[in-house]
């Protein structure tokens, strides 16, 4: 086995109190697991009663800007916290989460599968082939579902050929909001994403689901670096990126277009939802889920 430095453990201890309020959070940050332990877990070192640690799993390259964020999550809502890092040596992370990672229904119509356990596609089921490597967005976490959801009930909702429209997915992760459009007949779209990795694993996917001939991806974290307007804009990113993001992400959305924001806090959405007014987008509906919410606006 190798000793290269694989993953960092970000280690945050916090009143057991507030551990909900950080579990969507900490999954967005380590999807493929997080170790919660008190005073009473066996085997886990000292803890004071009361007091909670969870662990995340990062890559190095994303350790520092993980642990910023959680430093200031915490601060914001006032919670007092210790976070630490510990580097630890190559482990097949992927392997061990594959044997926990089943498939499942979600919405209407809806089958998320692991590319290792597909099963045959049922008569009325959109079925979306998963392998998510190093990228986020499995189906698993609230802010996936949602989105997922999201796009679903937008589609459902539409009257023009869907073949006739197009879509960005920004931080498009896995790929599979993007996926799912080309699904359910829009005639192209477009992912973005910043981390290089994640666009390797969001070509894979996209090849599992046989729509290569209609979505593209592109390395970029502005979505300004893609022409032209969509009547479908979807963004699953913290809200961190989203308010910086605000105006050139309102800008890709056409007339009379739809933009679905998630990897909300739901204690955070009018502070979003007033930030994308400012750029001419009116709030449709939102929806929430374990503390954390997607956004749905309309560009008149």
């Amino acid at each position: 086995m190798s000793n290269s430095i694989e993953s960092v453990a970000l280690h945050l201890t916090v009143p057991e109190t507030e551990v909900d309020g950080l579990t969507g959070l900490c999954w967005l940050l380590s999807p493929r697991g997080v170790l919660l332990e008190d005073a009473f877990t066996l085997g886990s070192d000292a803890l004071p009663v009361g007091q909670t640690r969870m662990t995340l799993y990062v890559p190095p390259e994303e350790a520092e800007k993980a642990q910023a964020l959680l430093t200031s999550e915490c601060a914001a809502a006032g919670i007092s916290a210790q976070l630490s890092q510990e580097p630890l040596p190559h482990e097949d992370w992927n392997r061990v989460w594959k044997l926990h990672y089943k498939p499942f229904n979600l919405g209407r119509r809806l089958r998320i599968e692991p590319a290792w356990l597909v099963e045959p596609e049922q008569v009325g089921q959109i079925r979306l082939i998963v392998d998510p490597g190093l990228a986020f967005g499995t189906g698993t976490h609230e802010t996936t579902r949602l989105c997922l959801q999201a796009v679903e009930h937008w589609a459902d909702g539409q009257t023009a050929d869907l073949s006739q429209i197009a879509m960005l997915d920004v931080g498009t992760g896995s790929g599979v909001l993007a996926i799912l459009a080309v699904r359910l007949g829009v005639g192209r779209a477009v992912g973005t994403e910043i981390e290089r990795d994640a666009v390797a694993s969001a070509q894979r996917n996209v090849e599992l689901n046989g729509v290569a001939d209609r979505l593209t991806l592109h390395h970029t974290g502005d979505p300004r670096d893609v022409a032209g307007k969509f009547p479908l804009v979807v963004a699953n990113i913290l809200s961190s990126v989203l308010l910086p993001m605000a105006p050139n992400l309102a800008r890709k959305v056409a007339p009379r277009g739809t933009l679905i924001l998630s990897g909300l806090l739901a204690r955070e959405l009018p502070t979003v939802t007033e930030a994308y007014q400012r750029h001419g987008l009116e709030p449709v509906t939102n929806v929430t889920e374990n503390g954390w919410a997607a956004l749905t606006l309309r560009r008149p």
